[in-house]
C-alpha cells in the first residue's frame, strides 16, 4: 500500500531531478497504423457426426467399442444375434431356386409350342395360356430374388460398422440387451474436420466480406488463419446475432476436440494507435504508468492499457503524439538506486 501510494503522487506531478536523460533511452511517441481486429468466443465442433441405430430385432451379441474410442471407417461397432435373419436368408434363397424351375419349365413348354402354333399342331389359345405362365413363373422369380437382397440386408444390419473414421461420444446400449429396429446404439463424430462455430454481432456484417481471412487461436496459444467461412442468412431470434462458421484444414488424429472453446478473430478496418515497448510500463500491482521524459529528469505518468501486439502495448489514454517518454521505466528505477523517482 505505501508503494501504491507513492506511485499515485508521482503520477500527479512529481517531477524527478538530478537524472541526465540520454537520447538512446528516450523514445518518442508516434501513431502506428495496426489492423483492428473483433475477437469472438467460438467452439469446435465436427462437421459430420451422428448415432446409429438398430435396423433389425436382435440380441447386443458383442460390443467392441466404448465411450472416447478412436475408430477406422468400417471398423466393426457391434454385433446383433442373425439366426432369424440367417433363416430368413436361407428361406429367400430356397424360393429363388424353386421360382427359377418353375420359370425354366414354363419357358421350356412356351418355347416348345411355338414351332407347334407354325405347323398348326396347336390351338394359338394354348400358346398364349403357356406364355401367360411363363411370364407368370418371371415374375414370381424376379420378386423371389427380391426377397433375397432384402434378407441379405436384414442379414447385413446384424453387423453395425463405422461409416466414418471418428470418435465414440455416447452408448446407448449394454451387452446381451435386446433392441428392435429404431433403437439408438451408439453416437459418435468424425475428427478429420472439425469447424469453429461463432456468433457475429449485426453491426459487423458489413465488415465481413466472402475473401475475409478469419483467425482462430486455441487454448493452448496456437494460431491458424482460416481462409474460407459461411455467415448465415438468417439471425437468432435471442440474441440477434448471426451465426459464422469456419472450418479447419483436415487432420489425420484427433488434436483438436470437439466442445473446446476458441478465439475467433475477424480483421477490421486499420486505423492508428499508440504502441509502446513493454520495458516501457512500469506495473504495480493495479497501476500501470510511464516514465515522462521533462529537462530535468522524469515524471511518473499513469497511463491505461489496451491489446499486446508482438512485444508492444497499446497505449489507451494518458499518452500524447510526441511525448517522450523512457524505453525501459525499470532502468530507470535502477538509475535512480531503486526509487520510483529521483
Amino acid at each position: 500500500m505505501r508503494h501504491l501510494l507513492g506511485l499515485l503522487i508521482l503520477c500527479a506531478g512529481l517531477t524527478g531531478t538530478g537524472y541526465t536523460l540520454a537520447a538512446d533511452e528516450t523514445l518518442t511517441v508516434q501513431p502506428t497504423d495496426i489492423p483492428d481486429w473483433f475477437v469472438m468466443d467460438g467452439r469446435l465442433e465436427p462437421v459430420n457426426q451422428g448415432t446409429v441405430s438398430a435396423q433389425t430385432s436382435g440380441r447386443i451379441s458383442a460390443i467392441t467399442v466404448d465411450v472416447n474410442d478412436v475408430v477406422p471407417a468400417g471398423h466393426l461397432l457391434i454385433e446383433i444375434t442373425n439366426t432369424s435373419q440367417t433363416a430368413g436368408q436361407d428361406q429367400a434363397k430356397a424360393a429363388v431356386k424353386a421360382a427359377e424351375a418353375r420359370y425354366n419349365d414354363a419357358e421350356r413348354q412356351r418355347a416348345r409350342l411355338v414351332d407347334l402354333v407354325k405347323k398348326g399342331s396347336v390351338s394359338k389359345r394354348e400358346y398364349d395360356s403357356a406364355a401367360t405362365e411363363a411370364e407368370a413363373a418371371a415374375n414370381v422369380l424376379k420378386q423371389a430374388k427380391a426377397e433375397l437382397v432384402q434378407a441379405g440386408e436384414n442379414l447385413g444390419y446384424t453387423r453395425i460398422v463405422a461409416p466414418y473414421a471418428g470418435v465414440v461420444s455416447a452408448r446407448h446400449i449394454s451387452l446381451g440387451e435386446t433392441v428392435n429396429p429404431g433403437q439408438l446404439l451408439l453416437s459418435g463424430y468424425a475428427f478429420e474436420n472439425m469447424r469453429v462455430v461463432a456468433s457475429l454481432p449485426a453491426r459487423y456484417l458489413s465488415q465481413l466480406k466472402e475473401t475475409t481471412p478469419l483467425q482462430v487461436t486455441f487454448p493452448d496459444g496456437q494460431s491458424l488463419t482460416l481462409p474460407q467461412h459461411q455467415l448465415f442468412q438468417f439471425a437468432d431470434p435471442a440474441s440477434h446475432s448471426f451465426t459464422l462458421r469456419a472450418n479447419l484444414p483436415k487432420q489425420e488424429t484427433p488434436v483438436w476436440r470437439t466442445g473446446t472453446w476458441v478465439k475467433l478473430a475477424m480483421p477490421l478496418a486499420t486505423r492508428p494507435k499508440l504502441l509502446i515497448p513493454e520495458n516501457a510500463v512500469l506495473r504495480q500491482n493495479e497501476l500501470s504508468a510511464v516514465y515522462l521524459a521533462e529537462k530535468n529528469g522524469y515524471v511518473l505518468r499513469q497511463v491505461r492499457l489496451g491489446r499486446n501486439y508482438d512485444g508492444r502495448i497499446e497505449i489507451l489514454s494518458g499518452l500524447k503524439v510526441g511525448e517522450v517518454i523512457a524505453r525501459d521505466a525499470y532502468a530507470v528505477i535502477a538509475a535512480q538506486g531503486g526509487h520510483y523517482a529521483p
